[in-house]
């Protein structure tokens, strides 16, 4: 018998949500590294677009450069 740690329906949700926020924090991270005089410019709003590039990119098939 599986062991679910909230349950069967919201695991899945959890872990999608915690993997997403990583993602953007990480991607936010590397921006403010990249650009330290941009760093109190850089909002949620850009990096949310910048994550939908980088999994546009990655659906095509476009591995090169992520």
């Amino acid at each position: 018998m599986p062991v679910y740690l909230i349950s069967k329906a919201a695991d899945p949700i959890f872990a999608l949500t915690i993997g997403v926020s990583a993602a953007l924090l990480r991607i936010r991270r590397d921006q403010r590294e990249k650009f330290p005089e941009r760093a109190t410019e850089i909002g949620y709003w850009e990096i949310l677009q910048l994550g939908g590039k980088r999994l546009g990119r990655w659906w095509a098939g476009d591995f090169e450069g992520l």
